[in-house]
């Protein structure tokens, strides 16, 4: 009897180490093959990391992965504890000091459709918008260099001039977006609060004033910045536009700080795009495209710092990326249907052929952009239409107040349905 019992023990414990090394087995496989598909741009990132039984690892330089000297950790029982520990705000330096030990939390993220009811289908999401770049006027946008300025010109198709300012238009689509979004029942936050602002609740002519100043002396105190660079920047030699230079990285990294301490269920990034073959956007052009870009795509250069090995091993960990691609599919989907405007394929520009990885989804791809890089959760960052199309641009300079606009109002509406329909997919 006693042999018989230890014979049954040794079986289920020979059939629990067999399933257990099979799951192993196939999340080594998965996460390797997501590696390879999605965030490794150049097939030169495998000294960085290593899945293997134990779970995943990140090293800082490939010497360190040479003695096993690890930067990050992750076991597979830790999956899930990792996750809920994204979704709380945790970041680099938190999950560095716990390379080795456990991971604490308590907060599971939700069913992105959990909270659904037919009067408010909304109701319980949390939703961020990020309207594109600052411009309240058309002087701020060529400032920002994203701005069209094009002469009155009969015999080409121009009966009048044309002035369009990116930020006015993607801040005009983030407030029809928003009001769709809420009479659904969604919280929605958005980046910039009003036409004009930045990410820091004020002008750039004001943050200018404010904080500029500020800004250079942490900088050179923190040893970011040396003297002659700061003495340089508090100088009259440095322009406006060096200044704006200086101040967008800034703001951007702001907007991702207050996206995450939102914590959405997801977020979305709006663009406007141009054909970036028409030199110097003197003149409209006939191409005209949409797209739609996720996380991943990153390069060796794009590991140089903790913090960005840190949201390296994030896209490898989390559902960001997958649940990226759906709800970017969704709209790239959308957007060609509504605004009957063709999604680009991967030799349509060059940023998409020497930047980019491609998806699944016709038109969404990988690109590692700032924004794209640090926001957590799923994300769609939108580039609708090209604004230099001889008659895009015609439609977008009607009506000073762009939510208003036809156009823009359409643009709204193909958002708004591509994430109705990401929130219904599964259903």
């Amino acid at each position: 009897m006693k042999k018989q019992l230890l014979v049954i023990l040794l079986f289920l414990t020979f059939i629990h180490c067999y399933s257990q090394d099979t799951t192993n087995q196939y999340k080594i496989n998965y996460y390797n093959q997501k590696v390879v598909k999605y965030l490794d741009r150049e097939k030169m990132l495998s000294n960085y990391y290593k899945i293997d039984k134990e779970g995943i690892k990140i090293y800082a330089t490939p010497a360190h992965k040479l003695n096993d000297s690890v930067e990050f950790k992750i076991k597979w029982e830790q999956l899930n504890e990792f996750n809920a520990c994204i979704r709380e705000g945790k970041n680099a330096a938190y999950f560095s000091s716990r390379k080795h030990g456990s991971i604490q939390s308590s907060a599971i993220k939700g069913d992105k459709t959990a909270n659904y009811n037919h009067l408010k289908p909304l109701s319980g999401l949390k939703i961020a918008i990020d309207p594109g770049h600052m411009a309240g006027d058309f002087e701020t946008g060529k400032l920002e260099m994203k701005s069209l300025n094009f002469k009155k010109d009969s015999i080409n198709g121009l009966p009048d001039s044309i002035q369009i300012a990116e930020g006015m238009l993607t801040y005009a689509t983030a407030i029809l977006l928003k009001e769709k979004l809420e009479a659904d029942g969604a919280t929605v936050f958005l980046t910039r609060q009003k036409n004009g602002y930045t990410a820091f609740g004020k002008t750039f002519d004001d943050w200018l004033k404010d904080d500029y100043k500020n800004k250079v002396e942490e900088l050179h105190k923190s040893g970011k910045l040396s003297t002659d660079k700061k003495n340089l920047m508090l100088s009259s030699k440095f322009t406006k536009r060096n200044k704006f230079l200086f101040f967008k990285d800034i703001e951007l990294a702001k907007r991702a700080d207050i996206i995450n301490a939102f914590n959405p269920d997801f977020t979305v990034i709006i663009h406007f795009n141009v054909d970036e073959t028409n030199t110097g956007w003197k003149a409209p052009g006939n191409k005209n495209y949409n797209m739609t870009f996720i996380g991943g795509a990153f390069m060796p250069g794009d590991l140089s710092s903790q913090e960005k090995r840190f949201e390296f091993l994030r896209m490898i960990a989390t559902k960001d990326i997958e649940e990226s691609i759906l709800l970017s599919g969704a709209s790239t989907e959308k957007f060609e249907s509504i605004l009957k405007v063709k999604t680009a394929g991967p030799t349509d520009a060059k940023y998409l052929r020497e930047g980019c990885l491609t998806t699944e989804k016709k038109g969404v791809y990988c690109r590692n952009l700032q924004l794209t890089r640090y926001i957590h959760g799923p994300l769609v960052y939108g580039e609708t239409l090209y604004q230099d199309n001889i008659n895009e641009c015609k439609a977008l300079n009607k009506e000073s107040d762009k939510t208003k606009n036809e156009r823009i109002k359409e643009v709204a509406e193909a958002y708004y349905s591509g994430i109705k329909a990401y929130l219904n997919q599964g259903q």
